[in-house]
């Protein structure tokens, strides 16, 4: 099922890929059927994106569809509907209206928006719709068609796989993250118990997907849960699904006393790690709390950290081959 849901994604995102991002930029002659009111020029056409920016009218004049296209249309502007104009759009279509946002009509119920054979918008029947709004194939229909607020962010794509220097690389695809203020990474090592790893700030461009990536160099041994939740500008939080990968490495260190109050004895495998090396202790918010270098592997390594305050910290041992491994103490 994983590898069929793999392909799906990719197919979808080849697909979106190909997907034009059409911007108004004039309201002449026929408005929304003129190629030339658009940029890129053309008449948006199925998988688009379309973009009404802020103070800017498109004004739909006919009935502009057959075919029943697919469209992301996002409304700052002014979405507008002469008598008898109509866009009869397809079921993975969506349509935002943000703050700055309206759908109005000049008095026809003849205007209409459909998605999904469903209508969504009748004109004087509906009056003017004031963002922030959303309709989509699941919202209701007309007078009702537009539910409040703005469709969440998707996620198109989440993916972790591991070097071959033990770390976890992530990778994620989102779409419709206007929104968005900025992207929490977290992880668990049992799927239930979970811990922040990172922040990111959302790039809230015009860009249909936004791309986004991380590492963890403090892989564990055994299971690796990893998921991210977006968090939007209103405090609303939205999840991806949860990724998992696992690091079935035998421990190259260990250390002991632990809990630990003042000298830290390591027990190194000196056939798996290479000289020299260096032993770095972080608090459990990454921050580098003390480091010691070795030019070559000494009889036996102790480390003085009684200057290091109460609390839980990460003793990670890295050598000149990349390979990098951790354990976690408690200084009392």
């Amino acid at each position: 099922m994983k590898t069929i849901a793999t392909i799906l994604c990719f197919f979808l995102l080849i697909h979106c890929s190909y997907a034009a991002v059409r911007t108004v930029i004039s309201n002449a002659g026929h408005g929304w059927s003129v190629a030339s009111n658009w940029s890129a020029s053309g008449v948006p056409q199925d998988g688009d994106i379309v973009l009404i920016p802020a103070g800017i009218s498109i004004t739909v004049k006919s009935n502009i569809y057959n075919t029943f296209p697919n469209l992301t249309i996002r409304v700052y502007g002014t979405l507008h509907f002469a008598p008898g104009g109509k866009l009869d759009l397809g079921t993975a279509s969506s349509i935002n209206i943000y703050t700055t946002g309206l759908i109005t009509s000049t008095g026809s119920p003849s205007s209409v928006i459909t998605i999904g054979g469903v209508n969504k918008y009748r004109g004087s029947n509906d009056g003017t719709i004031v963002g922030p709004a959303y309709a989509d194939n699941y919202s209701g229909a007309s007078p009702n068609g537009f539910g409040q607020g703005i469709l969440p962010v998707k996620f198109q794509s989440f993916y972790v796989k591991s070097n071959t220097k033990r770390q976890a690389l992530l990778s994620w695809i989102v779409s419709d993250e206007d929104q968005i203020a900025n992207y929490s990474i977290e992880k668990s090592n049992d799927g239930r118990n979970w811990k922040l790893m990172s922040k990111q700030p959302a790039k809230n461009t015009n860009q249909p997907q936004n791309s986004y990536a991380d590492i963890d160099s403090f892989m564990l041994t055994g299971n690796n849960y990893y998921r991210i939740f977006a968090t939007g500008f209103n405090g609303e939080l939205f999840y991806s699904a949860t990724e998992m990968i696992a690091e079935r490495n035998t421990k190259i260190f260990s250390v002991y006393p632990n809990p630990v109050s003042s000298q830290l004895h390591l027990n190194i495998d000196k056939t798996s790690i290479q000289a020299p090396f260096t032993v770095t202790i972080y608090t459990m918010n990454s921050i580098k709390a003390d480091q010691f270098r070795f030019e070559t592997f000494p009889s036996k390594i102790e480390l003085n950290i009684s200057h290091l305050p109460k609390g839980t910290y990460r003793v990670t041992l890295n050598d000149a081959a990349g390979t990098k491994q951790d354990q976690t103490i408690v200084v009392y």
